[in-house]
């Protein structure tokens, strides 16, 4: 697995199960009863050539404000299934305005065949790279593997998906034979496929470099995606006849939630992102950013352009530690925005750290977005270079972090303290931290430079200064409470102490 977002093809083009929203049930009128009708619909073994030809928001004969008369998503026949998809398709052309111009096919699995798609043969060794770009987050610690985290978090959740390798859209039923459809998760797909036939979602420009630039990128396909979904409930309130959401019983919303609102945060800050284009440019400034994407969250966020910059860190490790030069970029990864922010909500959710007020999350400025991502100690964020280290067995990370202002650097440093703090953590030296237990033990050093932090972390903290020889650690705050000189003898016995940290399980 490569990082968070994209580590998961199937869940960078999902929402339907992710993000699940109720469609409006109307009462239905039959299909034959709607003057745009001129002619049956057709089937996939029609010529391609005369597909869709009819106008704007009609697909082979079925309209986007047609009434099929279906009275429930669940147990629907072949000509029934058919003629949803057709207006599904119908309903993505009248709300983005643009035209299919071929066919999709549309494929139904059940739970079981999609969980063998992931599934194994043999366990593979821990990626200890990533593990430890998580544990940097104090998302995953170290008793626990990152692939089988997001597993369990998400492999549930999911409805549907678009495949642009091979053009077709996959819907996720607990029986295949009385398959339980969510139109909305239709409208969501075949947005995917939309934008796969007029910009190449297979693009370069599509997969980042860095976690950072993968959420980023995600945030616009999948951005446009959800807020035509939202301009679908508009209308299925006021105007359409919408099926009622099937019975959800795919599981989802468990195991870490950290991770979750992670790989949550494109389809919270995507949708008025977009409306914000859609506001101000016309739907020709979203094709616009599909051509050319945002690369850091940060401009998700707060909707406005940032150009992604990068920090030139020299590196100093000794001892033999080693970058994984194979992964990232040079072994180097870009934690960005959303993440640091993730980073501090989950630690004050889970651990009571007083980092931020939880309910910030809730605080949202834009009614397509779901989810605040912005916060005192995580805005501000320049770049960053997160660098995680092996050496035979052990591993450790040096990252380094760029604000606008030292107080923005003065705010993350207290916050992260405040995280350091929640998990018991011993100032053994001016700004070298021990935490002695849990997932997240080992020691810590923290170092301030105007507007540049930089942390380290090893097992040991001779490994501090083996990974960073030139650290000039400093305190995170002197007066907080067990932070300091007070902590006597048992400071000095616990920087004597070799802190081996443990193995990640399979």
């Amino acid at each position: 697995m490569r990082r968070l977002v994209l580590c998961c093809v199937l869940l960078a083009v999902v929402a339907g199960g992710i993000v699940p929203a109720v469609a409006a049930g109307h009462p239905g009128v039959d299909h034959d009863d709607h003057d745009h009708h001129t002619g049956d619909t057709t089937t996939e073994s029609d010529d391609a050539d005369g597909f869709n030809t009819g106008p704007l928001g009609c697909v082979e004969d079925v309209c986007h404000d047609d009434e099929l008369g279906l009275t429930s998503s669940s147990g629907l026949d072949d000509d029934e299934l058919e003629m949803l998809i057709y207006r599904s398709m119908a309903r993505v052309e009248e709300l983005r305005g643009e035209r299919f111009e071929d066919e999709i096919p549309v494929e139904i699995m059940s739970r079981e065949e999609f969980r063998e798609l992931g599934a194994s043969e043999e366990e593979s060794d821990p990626d200890r790279w990533n593990n430890q770009v998580w544990k940097a987050l104090f998302v995953v610690d170290d008793d626990t593997d990152v692939s089988a985290a997001i597993d369990e978090t998400v492999g549930g959740a999911v409805t549907g998906f678009y495949q642009p390798s091979t053009n077709e859209i996959v819907l996720i039923t607990p029986d295949t034979d009385a398959p339980q459809i969510n139109e909305q998760t239709l409208i969501h797909e075949f947005a995917h496929a939309l934008q796969d036939q007029r910009h190449d979602l297979t693009s370069p420009q599509f997969s980042g470099d860095t976690q950072d630039a993968d959420l980023a990128v995600t945030g616009v396909y999948e951005g446009e995606a959800v807020y035509l979904e939202n301009r679908y409930e508009e209308r299925c309130a006021t105007e359409w006849e919408c099926l009622d959401e099937p019975p959800r019983s795919g599981g989802g919303g468990g195991g870490n939630q950290g991770l979750l609102m992670t790989l949550l945060q494109p389809y919270s800050s995507g949708p008025a992102y977009i409306a914000d284009v859609v506001e101000r440019e016309g739907w020709a400034g979203v094709d616009d950013r599909m051509e050319e994407p945002p690369e850091t969250t940060r401009e998700l966020i707060h909707r406005e352009r940032f150009d992604a910059q990068s920090i030139d860190v020299d590196d100093e490790a000794t001892d033999g530690w080693e970058r994984h030069s194979d992964r990232g970029v040079e072994g180097a990864e870009v934690a960005g925005e959303a993440s640091i922010f993730v980073m501090f909500w989950y630690q004050a959710v889970e651990y009571d750290a007083e980092t931020i007020d939880p309910s910030v999350m809730h605080e949202t400025t834009h009614p397509d977005e779901p989810r605040n991502y912005a916060a005192a100690p995580s805005s501000g964020w320049v770049a960053d270079e997160l660098v995680p280290y092996q050496r035979n067995g052990d591993d450790g990370y040096v990252w380094t972090l760029e604000w606008e202002t030292a107080d923005d650097a003065d705010e993350f440093r207290t916050a992260y303290g405040a995280i350091l703090q929640a998990h018991d953590a011993t100032e053994t030296d001016e700004g070298v931290y021990v935490i002695d237990d849990g997932g997240f033990s080992g020691a810590y050093a923290l170092s301030v430079d105007n507007t540049r932090v930089t942390i380290v972390h090893a097992s040991t903290v001779d490994g501090l200064f083996e990974l960073k020889p030139n650290l000039d650690p400093d305190s995170v705050d002197e007066e907080t409470p067990g932070f300091g000189v007070a902590v006597g003898l048992a400071a000095l016995v616990a920087a004597a102490v070799v802190f081996r940290r443990l193995g990640p399980s399979s």
